[in-house]
């Protein structure tokens, strides 16, 4: 007890000496003893006593009771009441002190311990608890959720910090009023939160959650997503009131909102996915059934797009995707939906419309778009779209069968010139499913091994010597057996696939030139065809020279062949790359001369060494234009210092012509056909 401190005031010194003289006996310090009211609060300011003995009559103009009421507002010290006075009076004023004793004297000594030690414990726990509140008062206003507290009657008794700034309201504007006036929730009715809180809470004592994407309405009518849960506090006689934890969610809403939004829309152009187009079509097939309507499913495919997108790169084919898809938003209705299914792939549905003639003229609209050109990084793009339109009910009853139908007419479109549109049509389902079919299984052609090339030779006019081959790609179908080109290329170029077959036809020709070199064979060139696509390529130049060095064959063995109409289409594009190669020493070819365009300025650009004349030209010979066109070809190859190559060659007739006219060599089966390598090696042996 030595360390507790109690000041003595006492108006006389004889008592409050005596005062103090007990309590030094009971062990404890007494650091003063003062007479007056004003020197009891100067002393409590300075010396800090854990407690004072308090007379009520003290000398000065203050007494005991006001001394008090001051030293505990100033510096929260406990007071016991040592007076001879019991009066209503007295204790009243005494009362709203706070004191932690009354003692009327005369007293004994033990009831002055006994007093004494019951005020310093109750004030050190009164202590620990203000300070304990404080501590869960500051924790309430510091963390992140917003809590509220009600009593039994759902009236608030408390708000943390989070609360005041979510709702909007002050804590002490708020405090008595009803939690749910505060405490507002969208879609949730005032009296199913009352209820719910005051039975299931208060009576019950269970934690519960509310509403999922519960909105909390605030003071200022804002709504905030919340996610919350009320719990009972718990007395051991009862349950005095309750407590509600919320936290505002609304980030986690926007983020889930944007996955949804990512997982059912097009990172690209932000329309709706296969997915969600698949959603909304189901959706809308059930409300036609209903409805006894009918709805349009269209299938839209940019027409070579995939030059474009090689071209020019993914950077331009992504800006000019996004354009289009800008574009058909403004040509169709608010119902509408349009959506990306993949690469250059968009679909349409059209639900409640009155016939075929609706959807057509959308389609119409559609097409009618894309005769202004896209103008994207520097280039003007003209491009066009097929269109492909089944019908619910009649073309299919499930969005399977119409999205299947609506892409078989898109093929029919393609398959009738591009920029148009076909609504499906059963008769020429079959064909146009074989070209589907055929599509997918050339995609698989190269990784199953499928294709092959063979090598027609070149030989002098006079038929004496072979000078070189042509690679010609062949497929060797699993059902459908070996296939014309013409099966296939055309399809292959239109979907992009040529790149693929003309590297492999590349790699495949040199490799087997150099084979056939190891083997002794006499040196001669192999010819290779390339699509429009390859000589657009920014890496032709890279791809060619690692090729050769692979194969290790000379560049002086290897002809490039290019169509006349793939050299005029975009001299800028390719006149470049025709350049590269021929610094790599490679040999160059312009093939099927005659059926294009190009003028002599533009002819004289290109490094090349040999015009292929056409065989359309050479199968009809007997035809005077004809004759007139190829003497025209070989003359004026002759003045440019380039050497002519007849293709198609089939008789003696059109040789002895052609000998006539100064034609160099020769192409066709009069000589040979295409032969596979095993079998061009035989005949180079022999010859």
């Amino acid at each position: 007890m030595a360390d507790k401190k109690i000041l003595v005031a006492e108006d006389e010194s004889i008592v409050g000496l005596h005062i103090a003289d007990s309590l030094r006996k009971l062990g404890y310090a007494v650091p003063a003893v003062v007479a007056s009211g004003e020197e009891a609060v100067r002393k409590s300011g300075e010396l800090r006593p854990d407690l004072i003995l308090m007379d009520i009559v003290l000398k000065g103009d203050m007494d005991g009771i006001e001394a008090a009421g001051l030293i505990r507002s100033r510096f929260n010290i406990p007071v016991i009441y040592l007076t001879a006075y019991g009066d209503d009076e007295t204790l009243r004023r005494a009362k709203i002190t706070e004191p932690l004793g009354y003692i009327l004297k005369p007293f004994k000594e033990r009831e002055l311990h006994t007093a004494i030690e019951i005020a310093l414990y109750r004030h050190e726990m009164e202590t620990k608890l203000k300070k304990m509140e404080r501590w869960l008062a500051t924790t309430l206003r510091s963390i992140g959720d917003a809590v509220i507290a009600a009593d039994e009657n759902i009236n608030i008794t408390f708000m943390n910090k989070t609360a005041e700034d979510m709702t909007g309201w002050k804590q002490e504007d708020a405090i008595g009023k009803k939690l749910t006036e505060v405490f507002n929730i969208k879609g949730e009715e005032t009296r199913t939160v009352e209820w719910v809180l005051a039975n299931k809470v208060l009576k019950e004592g269970v934690i519960i959650n509310l509403a999922e994407d519960s909105l909390l309405i605030t003071r200022d009518s804002k709504e905030i997503p919340i996610s919350d849960s009320a719990a009972p506090i718990k007395e051991e006689h009862g349950i005095p009131g309750i407590v509600i934890v919320f936290r505002d969610i609304t980030d986690r809403k926007q983020l889930e909102e944007a996955l949804i939004f990512r997982d059912c829309h097009d990172s690209l152009t932000g329309l709706p996915n296969r997915g969600l187009f698949i959603d909304r079509l189901s959706l809308k097939i059930a409300d036609a059934h209903r409805n006894n309507r009918q709805l349009a499913v269209l299938f839209l495919d940019l027409d070579r797009f995939k030059r474009i997108n090689d071209t020019l790169g993914h950077f331009v084919g992504d800006m000019l995707l996004k354009k289009v898809s800008e574009k058909i938003r403004t040509c169709i209705r608010e119902s509408d939906t349009i959506a990306r299914i993949g690469g250059d792939e968009f679909s349409i549905l059209l639900p409640d419309i009155g016939n075929a003639v609706d959807a057509g003229v959308s389609a119409e609209k559609i097409l009618a778009t894309f005769e202004t050109p896209y103008r994207i990084n520097g280039h003007e793009l003209n491009i066009s779209t097929s269109i492909g339109i089944s019908m619910y009910p009649d073309d299919g009853l499930h969005f399977e069968e119409l999205m299947k139908n609506a892409d078989i007419a898109m093929y029919q479109a393609k398959e009738k010139g591009r920029n148009n549109y076909q609504f499906y049509d059963p008769a020429v389902n079959v064909r146009t499913l074989e070209l589907i079919a055929l599509e997918n299984m050339l995609r698989q052609a190269i990784k199953r091994d499928e294709l092959l090339v063979y090598y027609q030779p070149l030989a002098d006019i006079s038929m004496q010597r072979v000078i070189g081959a042509e690679a010609l790609v062949r497929w060797r179908h699993p059902e459908l057996g070996l296939l014309d080109p013409m099966r296939f290329l055309p399809l292959a170029e239109e979907t992009g696939f040529i790149k693929s077959i003309d590297s492999f036809v590349l790699r495949t020709a040199c490799g087997q030139n150099r084979t056939w070199q190891q083997a002794g064979l006499s040196p001669i060139s192999v010819s290779v065809n390339f699509s429009a696509m390859q000589f657009q390529r920014p890496d032709l130049e890279e791809m060619v020279t690692q090729v050769l060095s692979e194969s290790s064959l000379g560049p002086e063995y290897l002809c490039v062949e290019i169509t006349e109409n793939v050299a005029m289409r975009d001299i800028e594009m390719t006149l470049p790359n025709v350049t590269r190669l021929k610094g790599l020493g490679i040999g160059l070819s312009i093939d099927d001369f005659g059926t294009g365009y190009s003028s002599l300025s533009c002819l004289r650009k290109f490094p090349i060494k040999k015009l292929k004349i056409d065989k359309s030209f050479v199968r009809d010979i007997a035809d005077p234009d004809n004759k007139a066109i190829i003497g025209a070809i070989i003359a004026m190859a002759h003045n440019l210092k380039l050497k002519t190559l007849a293709e198609g060659v089939e008789d003696m007739e059109q040789i002895e012509f052609l000998r006539s006219l100064g034609c160099d060599e020769i192409q066709g089966y009069l000589f040979s056909r295409p032969l596979p390598a095993d079998e061009f090696k035989e005949m180079m042996t022999r010859a």
